[in-house]
């Protein structure tokens, strides 16, 4: 049951979204919670429909050798090392991405607003990513 708690409330929160974008007369808003209240809803089923699957005692096997790896995995220093450098690769190549989206989209002429939008987004990835280098350094 424990397991199954945060699911619950997101399935209730996900209703509660349906119900309101059911109820609300604007339509693009509507819909917007409407989707939104489906995904929650149907994420927390699929998530308490897995966590019964490997509840049962059938499988209890299993599922302690899939968790019993997955602890040995987070505490691997190999794998602890690919992950952040993983998470460091997809940083400079997001880095970039943004760089070039604003870049390409300020010679079609996009609205400002959208080239804005996307050049804010580089500067708070390079600022976060700078910060939280820089908290992790001091420490370790």
């Amino acid at each position: 049951m424990k397991d199954k708690k945060p699911f619950m409330i997101q399935f209730a929160i996900g209703v509660i979204l349906i119900g309101s974008g059911l109820i609300l007369q604007i339509d693009y808003y509507a819909a917007m919670l409407f989707a939104m209240g489906c995904g929650l809803a149907f994420s927390s089923i699929v998530n308490t429909i897995r966590i019964v699957y490997w509840q049962n005692p059938k499988r209890q096997d299993v599922y302690e050798r899939r968790r019993q790896e997955a602890h040995i995995n987070s505490i691997d220093e190999r794998k602890q090392y690919l992950r952040m450098k993983a998470g460091h690769v997809t940083y400079q190549i997001m880095t970039i991405f943004l760089i070039l989206l604003a870049f390409v989209l300020a010679l079609f002429r996009v609205e400002a607003w959208v080239t804005g939008m996307i050049f804010l987004l580089f500067i708070f990835q390079w600022v976060s990513g700078t910060t939280v280098y820089r908290m992790l350094e001091k420490r370790m």
